[in-house]
């Protein structure tokens, strides 16, 4: 039987609940709707209440996601920056506007409209849930930004489809607008006929609450989970050392103190507490007396390979990680995979392509996250990080300032203004080689000429503790690269805060005729390695096979005093390599460290077993006979026959020295797979100056 329809105006008492409602009304006296309808609106008018409520509830959600944003890390995602992220929620909410203002007038369309709202919103956080787990799950990425747009999108859908169905109960019981008892209004109504008891206020106030909250706190709290649980790092950390740090040695430790094997070993730095170690896993600092795990940085589905040509020989081949000067922090970069970014899910590529993270080496704590480019070159003072074109704090990771405002790059795109990768200066940065800039002021550029690069490699300048080299003459030619100066010019050392403009209280320091800087001893040894003349010389094998000294005088910036090579007692003009030995009768291999000065250095037996070939076929290989440091990375003839199979560096409280242990057999197409090689680790102590 069809319910007759009431002729008077139906008020909702939005603090009463309306559940007992069971008489419909229609939009007018004279023309009824038909009975089916007239059931629909009569469950929805007989939850008024909680209509409202949910669409408060939506209104909460939305906000929640725009609140939760950036505590969750939002602006580390990989698909573009805040102002790119804001025009695309703009031009999608755009539309959805207009027809949500369409549909909120008078028409048939209202409720399949609701229903079309709500499943796209559903599909829509689906689709970006799914999209953030497959993007976790190939690269860990854990891009909050989807999983607030896809709160967002239930929330929107929330909010819409209620206000519809508040307008529909409006529209079919014949109340007006402005209506005290519209059911649509926002604002608490009170009821005309009797006031409430206060017990009952309270009670259906407490009520209406929790109908609010607690879908947005169901929401909010599966965004939350599911953010912490997929966590891609596995980390410990260290206290803050009580002890006053060990320092960084200049002589060559001869007391074997620990070995340690290390697979997938990508690089070796030096921290400010002791050497730090990347491999394909993470990052590792070591205690510097024992070799031990101080703290560690792993993730997973990560590809930590980069600025590397071949991984295979990674550890001597690398200038990666970069610390700041003192040590104090490290940033590491690692991209996405390859696959994933030449064909992305669903057609869309991401705008950055790598993510940077900076670590607190005394501690291992994480001080700063964001994305980057895989192309971007990165600098570090004491204080900030400039990656690409943007600076960051290095304590906390915000962002400092950009020296420019461009349009958001596609993934292929570089940086234009950031020329080289490595330590800066204390409070400068180098932007390219004739222009400095303050760390702290982006509008400060000071030019500057004549900057010291690696004569052999095509490394722009080389910094060590916040000094670097400068010509003080004019070059021979003018034809010649500048840097490269072969020939040799007078040079001085100097701070790079100076150049810039900024008083450290330093004076430059003479260095005498020099053709550069030798970066790779430079690294090693924590001084500044300056090499001697050698343009006479055909071939760069010439020189490296040479009984000649590469290395002309030692610069420490500690002291800041210049050594000759002849006097040098630490690994600056130091040989490394291997060579044959006799153990009980057999042939057999030791790892050797000749200092310049002729010292006795350090001999290490290379253990039987600890290698994939034996010590002894090492040691006939001419190519790892000692010889002085000298850069991989060079342009000249084929890489593959400059390998350096020992390497070592000064680390603060050790000597470190590296072994590759060789390969396995590999496929060809696998030949420099970097997990495909064995390293050894040997910490020296006893060093002495």
């Amino acid at each position: 039987m069809s319910e007759e329809p009431n002729t008077t105006p139906a008020t909702h008492d939005t603090e009463t609940s309306t559940d007992d409602v069971e008489t419909p009304v229609t939009e007018d006296t004279k023309t009824p709707e038909p009975a089916k309808d007239q059931r629909r609106y009569t469950f929805l008018s007989q939850h008024v209440s909680m209509l409202r409520a949910l669409r408060f509830s939506g209104i909460l959600t939305i906000f929640s996601a725009i609140i939760s944003y950036p505590p969750l890390g939002g602006n580390n995602n990989a698909f573009g920056s805040s102002d790119s992220v804001f025009l695309g929620l703009f031009l999608t909410i755009l539309p959805i506007s207009i027809i949500w203002a369409w549909s909120s007038q008078k028409n048939a369309w209202r409720r399949l409209i609701a229903l079309l709202v709500a499943l796209c919103s559903v599909t829509s956080a689906g689709f970006l849930v799914n999209w953030w787990w497959t993007l976790y799950d190939q690269t860990s990425f854990n891009s909050t930004f989807l999983l607030a747009l896809g709160l967002a999108s239930l929330g929107l859908g929330l909010l819409i489809v209620t206000d519809l169905l508040l307008r529909g109960v409006r529209d079919h019981a014949g109340i007006t607008p402005d209506d005290p008892g519209d059911p649509t209004t926002f604002a608490p109504y009170r009821n005309s006929k009797g006031a409430l008891t206060r017990g009952t206020r309270v009670l259906h106030g407490i009520l209406q609450f929790i109908r609010i909250v607690m879908p947005t706190a169901v929401l909010v709290t599966a965004v939350i989970v599911a953010h912490t649980v997929a966590n891609p790092v596995t980390q410990t950390t260290a206290p803050l050392p009580e002890d006053p740090l060990p320092e960084r040695p200049t002589g060559i430790g001869t007391t074997l103190a620990w070995t340690k094997d290390v697979p997938g070993l990508l690089a070796t730095a030096s921290g400010a507490a002791g050497p730090v170690i990347l491999t394909t896993e993470g990052v590792t600092g070591l205690n510097p007396t024992d070799g031990s795990t101080l703290w560690s940085y792993t993730r997973k589905n990560t590809d930590f390979c980069l600025d590397v040509r071949w991984c295979g020989e990674a550890p001597f081949r690398a200038h990666y990680p970069y610390t700041s000067p003192t040590g104090r922090y490290i940033a590491v970069k690692f991209g996405m995979p390859k696959d994933l970014i030449k064909r992305p899910k669903e057609g869309i590529k991401p705008v950055h392509d790598a993510m940077t993270v900076v670590l607190d080496t005394l501690t291992g704590q994480v001080t700063g996250e964001h994305p980057s480019n895989e192309k971007n070159n990165l600098q570090l003072t004491d204080s900030a990080l400039l990656d690409g074109d943007t600076a960051y704090n290095l304590d906390d990771g915000e962002v400092r300032w950009k020296l420019t405002k461009k349009k958001e790059r596609t993934y292929e795109e570089a940086s234009e203004r950031n020329t080289r990768s490595g330590p800066a200066g204390h409070r400068s940065f180098i932007l390219d080689r004739s222009n400095l800039i303050s760390d702290t002021d982006p509008t400060s550029t000071t030019g500057v000429a004549n900057l010291a690069g690696d004569s052999i490699s095509d490394e722009l300048v080389v910094m060590v503790n916040g000094w670097t080299v400068q010509y003080t003459s004019p070059p021979d030619s003018e034809s010649r690269e500048t840097h490269k100066n072969r020939g040799g010019r007078e040079a001085r050392a100097v701070t790079l805060d100076s150049l810039a403009g900024l008083d450290d209280g330093t004076t430059p320091v003479d260095l005498g005729r020099i053709s550069g800087v030798n970066s790779a001893a430079s690294r090693a040894s924590g001084t500044l390695a300056v090499s001697s003349p050698y343009d006479d010389y055909p071939s760069i094998r010439d020189i490296i096979y040479t009984h000649d000294i590469l290395v002309k005088a030692v610069f420490d910036p500690a002291t800041q005093r210049v050594t000759p090579t002849a006097e040098d007692a630490g690994l600056a003009a130091a040989k490394v390599g291997i060579v044959a030995t006799s153990e009980e009768g057999r042939l057999s291999g030791s790892l050797v460290v000749k200092p310049g000065d002729g010292s006795d250095g350090a001999t290490i037996p290379i253990v039987p077993g600890s290698t994939l070939k034996p010590p002894e076929r090492l040691a006939r290989n001419h190519d790892l006979k000692p010889m002085q440091f000298f850069p991989i990375d060079t342009d000249a003839g084929s890489l593959s026959s400059w390998e350096r199979t020992v390497d070592a560096m000064n680390a603060p409280g050790v000597t470190l020295l590296s072994l590759d242990g060789g390969g396995k057999f590999m496929p060809l197409s696998l030949r420099y797979y970097y997990g495909n090689h064995v390293y050894r680790l040997y910490g020296l102590t006893g060093a002495t100056s």
